[in-house]
């Protein structure tokens, strides 16, 4: 895209994004089981050590070192600061706990079209399972708004220091508003809750195993949306990656599952992590243009210049095993040597 074309796409996104938050009501308490079953499944989620983990980093205002090193691109150079932050600052995690036990379900506000579309979908049905899914990892986005928004910072030592701190203190691209961050969720100026809504994709990206979206070009056309996740730990796939039918039940065994006694509950599946047999995927600079987000001013569209960069990289396996199973499949097809074959006479 052009950069004049960029500005003025940004400015739509920008506004779209405000007119989608101005419009979040509440998940009101109905009565109905709809609303006793999503209660219970983001009860379920938060009780997990992941997710109170997750939360007590925010509350801190910086992640602890292992968890800023598990980024892809973790863009931490030289003996950065955050190193010596091993572990949580005293309070941080019971500020969580309390936060939890406290927890006040009115205060989420989520898309009214999503409340409405989960609520008339038939309990136990593929809608209304994915919609719940979707449902739950807005709450977790959403939760973690809240608490960056509370701005508590129990942190010994001064945030800002450590989150703008460079090698080289003339490398503005070093500089980023947060530590608690997914690398392809960094456009504040875009979002309604700007910085914090960046810290809200690093939550349900930390707790999940990757920020949530759904195929909208087959919801728009009647079928039900494939789950994907776009993960942010170092070491996974930068791309956009389908959760497979028995790695989706086993998320909705969990978010449904009523049993309060911890040797009694079904393993949590979090953070769900991609397998190479996780074959479909969508490279990330193409995922709303192919249909796949969540919210579609949550992602700028790229420039031509990155595109252009992207075609030109090297495609490794762990990115994409498609193309590399097709290359098995060719080489066991046609033979695997790139030489010449010995034709025994051997030679200088």
């Amino acid at each position: 895209m052009d950069p004049a074309d960029l500005e003025v796409y940004v400015r739509r996104m920008k506004e779209v994004a405000r007119a989608a938050a101005a419009s979040r009501v509440p998940f009101t308490d109905n009565g109905s089981d709809h609303y006793k079953i999503f209660c219970r499944a983001l009860k379920n989620v938060l009780s997990t050590d992941l997710a109170l983990e997750t939360y007590a980093q925010i509350i801190d205002g910086l992640p602890t070192a292992d968890i800023a090193y598990d980024r892809r691109s973790p863009g931490l150079f030289g003996d950065h600061p955050i190193e010596d932050h091993e572990e949580l600052c005293p309070g941080a995690l019971e500020r969580a706990r309390a936060f939890r036990e406290e927890f006040d379900m009115s205060v989420l506000t989520l898309s009214p079209r999503l409340i409405r579309s989960y609520s008339r979908a038939p309990i136990g049905s593929k809608a209304f399972l994915l919609r719940l899914v979707e449902l739950i990892a807005s709450a977790l986005h959403e939760i973690g708004v809240l608490l960056f928004q509370l701005d508590l910072r129990l942190h010994d030592g001064d945030v800002d220091a450590v989150t703008k701190w460079a090698a080289d203190p003339a490398d503005e691209e070093a500089l980023r508003p947060t530590l608690l961050s997914h690398v392809f969720y960094m456009d504040h100026d875009v979002y309604p809750s700007g910085v914090a809504d960046m810290v809200g994709f690093w939550a349900e990206d930390r707790i999940i195993g990757g920020v949530t979206a759904f195929d909208r070009r087959a919801e728009e056309a009647g079928a039900f949306p494939n789950l994907y996740l776009l993960p942010n730990r170092a070491g996974t796939t930068n791309r956009y990656w389908q959760l497979h039918d028995n790695q989706q039940q086993a998320v909705v065994d969990f978010l449904v599952d009523e049993n309060d006694k911890p040797e009694s509950r079904v393993k949590c599946p979090f953070p769900v992590l991609c397998a190479p047999e996780n074959t479909e995927r969508v490279s990330h600079h193409l995922g709303i243009a192919r249909g796949v987000y969540r919210d579609i001013w949550e992602r700028k569209p790229p420039t031509k210049e990155m595109l252009s960069f992207y075609a030109r990289r090297p495609q490794d396996a762990g990115d994409y095993p498609d193309s590399y199973q097709l290359m098995e499949a060719i080489e066991r097809q046609y033979g695997t040597s790139s030489t010449p074959a010995d034709d025994g006479k051997g030679g200088q």
